[in-house]
């Protein structure tokens, strides 16, 4: 055990590895294809894709506002009158643009009033008025002869009123909510048997470039004439004028030369208002989301959804490589894996959508969260485990104030080795222990040992010591080991002490039980020996070896019963503290050199 070495992180075999990291891929593709995170999708994709931009000081808005309405009374009880009064109040020498309605004027209402409206808009080449498509559903067989259910069923397409509509082009003004019911798409098209619609930002886009001499650039669109346009600003920031103000002529009309003036609903009462990707709090007025629609198409950002396979397989790809990556490389890789896909992915995301791709990427992003997670979850939990093991088998031979520390500290670990350290050393063997065993039954021997084994375990971690191992009768205790320990010289030797004055209370209970009495010898020495766990992968003990181990042993050999004898390497550290006498040289087992003991008076 070797507290001082960088620990590896267990890693997960190789086929399982690769069996986990595919079936991770596979729930990454299928969470796409099913798209459960759908609200939680767009509103990560919003956070990374969507920034203020400056607006097109070309768009203006003529609202009907509150001050309007409060003016002219609800718009309800409104002719087509106001409209063309509008219209008239325009300076024809510095004309808009483009005068685009935002406002329905469907049918006949008022036979003065359309009249009105459509002679003051054939006034202006370029004014566009708002149509509305009726979407239905119908199943339609595909050309390679399957069904499918078409939500995108174009039941009818209502225009403006006929007088109207032969002096004005149109373009119907149908949002496209997504699931989470923001705006962020529209069609381009619609199709209602051999004709053509576009939308109205499309129409107000396309008479601009007209009325400039340049030609209008069609966004890229799916099969179904579906796109994304990016939002440039929040409720407010385009340019508005009141639409009473401006009808009554209070306004210099030039102010609206070569603009695009988009007149619609600016008061909470008309219900078109419109929840916004760019605006999650508040709610915008249609005409603003026109006017933004606008925007988008003059500066070329709109975009496609990148096809859902695409996007499946990317999750796929991101989530199965750093499940891998997780299953086989230490934290510090792991994370660094996490933390550059996490900023990756998102920028890989935000540079398509510049481009004109969007890609949900919230799957992939969240499935790298996950992963990291859950694998510092399980390394976090294989360690308490680890911990937790290695703190058993340490607490069968370890006082519990040392395992406690060790537990304190985390520097311990299961492994191969050793370290070289000073250490105290202690054996003690009880005296005629074979004589004793044959002259009892098993059990009784048994019985004896078990009591005596469990008098000297108790002396020794009383003592701070580190039980080291059973050898028959014998015990084998170290100190200083595997954590430091404070005055451990003379804790190894009052264990030593109290061994012998547990056995001599010992034995009063083993007369009465068994018939019999027992005496120890005990040797202790101190000195450097290599302690860790020796071994192999299988089977490892965590021991001391080297000669200081061998002459505490020789020492306990040389022990009278009721003795405990020190060497004197010892005796010259502990001798303000103890009191003993020098036995002089002894003539050790194995050794060529004699050691020089003291027996503890005591």
């Amino acid at each position: 055990m070797n507290g001082n070495r960088q620990r590896k992180e267990k890693k997960i075999p190789g086929l399982q590895r690769v069996l986990l990291a595919a079936a991770v891929a596979l729930a990454a593709a299928f969470l796409t294809f099913w798209a459960p995170l759908g609200r939680l999708e767009y509103s990560f994709a919003d956070s990374i894709f969507l920034r203020k931009q400056p607006v097109d000081n070309r768009i203006k808005i003529i609202g009907i506002d509150e001050k309007t309405l409060e003016e002219y009374g609800p718009f309800s009880g409104w002719t087509r009158q106001r409209a063309a009064d509008l219209l008239n109040a325009f300076d024809p020498e510095h004309a808009p643009a483009v005068i685009a309605f935002d406002i329905n004027y469907f049918g006949g209402l008022d036979p003065e009033g359309d009249d009105a409206l459509a002679r003051a808009a054939a006034e202006y080449e370029h004014v566009v008025m708002a149509s509305y498509v009726d979407y239905g559903t119908r199943l339609e067989r595909q050309t390679d002869g399957t069904l499918r259910m078409n939500t995108l069923y174009v039941e009818q397409i209502e225009q403006p009123y006929e007088a109207l509509r032969e002096v004005t082009r149109h373009g119907f003004t149908d949002t496209m909510p997504d699931s989470d019911n923001y705006v962020r798409r529209s069609m381009l098209w619609a199709d209602a048997g051999d004709s053509r619609e576009y939308n109205f930002a499309w129409a107000v886009y396309e008479n601009y470039q007209e009325s400039r001499g340049e030609q209008a650039v069609l966004p890229k669109t799916d099969e179904r004439g579906l796109y994304g346009f990016d939002y440039t600003a929040e409720p407010g920031m385009y340019e508005l004028y009141s639409f009473a103000d401006v009808a009554e002529g209070r306004l210099d009309g030039k102010v609206f030369q070569d603009s695009i003036v988009l007149v619609g609903a600016y008061s909470s009462g008309m219900m078109d208002q419109y929840m916004v990707p760019i605006a999650r709090s508040r709610v915008m007025n249609g005409v603003e989301v026109q006017a933004n629609h606008v925007n988008a198409l003059l500066d070329g950002r709109t975009y496609t959804d990148l096809p859902v396979w695409t996007c499946a397989l990317l999750a796929a790809v991101i989530a199965g490589g750093y499940t891998l990556l997780a299953c086989s490389g230490r934290f510090a890789v792991n994370l660094a894996g996490a933390a550059l896909l996490e900023l990756a992915v998102p920028f890989a995301a935000k540079r398509l959508y510049d481009g004109g791709l969007y890609w949900r990427c919230l799957t992939p992003v969240a499935a790298v969260a996950v992963i990291f997670l859950t694998r510092l979850a399980f390394g976090y939990l294989t360690e308490r485990f680890r911990k937790r093991r290695i703190l058993q088998m340490f607490r069968t031979y370890m006082a519990p104030q040392v395992v406690d520390e060790l537990s304190r500290s985390g520097s311990f670990q299961i492994e191969l080795g050793g370290r070289n350290c000073q250490i105290a050393v202690l054996f003690v063997d009880i005296r005629g222990f074979t004589s004793l065993s044959e002259g009892l039954p098993p059990d009784q021997v048994v019985g004896i040992l078990n009591r005596y084994l469990g008098r000297v375990t108790e002396a020794i971690f009383q003592n701070e010591g580190t039980l080291d191992k059973f050898i028959g009768d014998a015990v084998m205790a170290v100190y200083n080991a595997p954590l430091d320990v404070d005055d451990y010289l003379a804790k190894a030797v009052q264990t030593g002490i109290d061994i012998v004055h547990f056995v001599e209370e010992l034995n009063d209970g083993l007369e009465r039980d068994f018939g019999r009495r027992i005496a120890c010898g005990v040797g202790v020495h101190c000195g450097r020996a290599v302690v860790g766990n020796i071994g192999c992968d299988f089977r490892m003990d965590y021991t001391a070896i080297g000669d200081t181990v061998n002459v505490a042993e020789r020492l306990e050999s040389q022990a009278k019963p009721g003795q405990v004898l020190i060497s004197r390497q010892l005796y010259e550290q502990v001798k303000d503290r103890f009191q003993a006498e020098n036995i002089g040289e002894l003539s050790l087992k194995g050794r060529q050199d004699r050691v020089e003991a003291y027996a503890l008076k005591f």
